[in-house]
């Protein structure tokens, strides 16, 4: 199994009541065309004292428990070189299948946490379209050196920061613009 970069979420969501269907609908057309592959979704939602939780994946049991394998084998690799991948890659294939993803565990944490008429999203996917980019990367003997994504509520608070340290750099300019013109006053006043 072949696995592509998987990305992780969780997205709260404050007022049930704005659901459409419409996140359903393009996580569906995305895994369709075979862009993303779901290996986890679940999602809670609270409405008064009833909660509920609903849980997707792609992945059937036995490319669950190949994808668990190969994690493990990755971090056993990381934590005691090929020693480790062999014992990680074990014990990766050895949870049992009906145990709780971590998706699962992470959702059901918060759903104790979400107010009344809110919901929460815990996702996983794996960027399909990203395994023939990532091979020729490393083909060429590419290493990834940082990766992190952007989305537009960053670069909002990126806006933020540097607006805020223009308006310092302004006062601080001012400042120093006022002291010099005091320190020039103050030597013509002593010529």
């Amino acid at each position: 199994m072949s696995i592509g970069p998987i990305q992780g979420f969780v997205i709260g969501f404050p007022d049930n009541d704005l659901f459409e269907g419409r996140i359903a609908e393009e996580l569906a057309r995305l895994s369709d065309i075979g862009q993303i592959r779901i290996v986890d979704a679940v999602f809670v939602m609270r409405d008064g004292d009833a909660a509920a939780t609903l849980s997707v994946s792609d992945l059937d049991d036995d490319q669950r428990a190949e994808l668990r394998s190969a994690v493990g084998a990755l971090i056993g690799l990381g934590v005691a070189g090929a020693e480790g991948a062999v014992a990680g890659a074990d014990l990766g294939a050895s949870v049992d299948a009906d145990a709780p993803t971590a998706a699962g565990m992470l959702a059901e944490g918060l759903l104790d946490e979400l107010p009344d008429g809110s919901s929460a999203l815990v996702l996983a996917i794996e960027h399909l379209w990203a395994i023939p980019l990532r091979d020729a990367v490393r083909d060429a003997g590419g290493i990834v050196l940082g990766h992190r994504s952007l989305t537009a509520e960053d670069l909002v608070a990126l806006g933020l920061v540097i607006g805020a340290a223009a308006e310092l750099e302004a006062e601080l300019e001012a400042e120093l613009g006022a002291e010099l013109d005091a320190a020039a006053e103050a030597d013509d006043e002593e010529e």
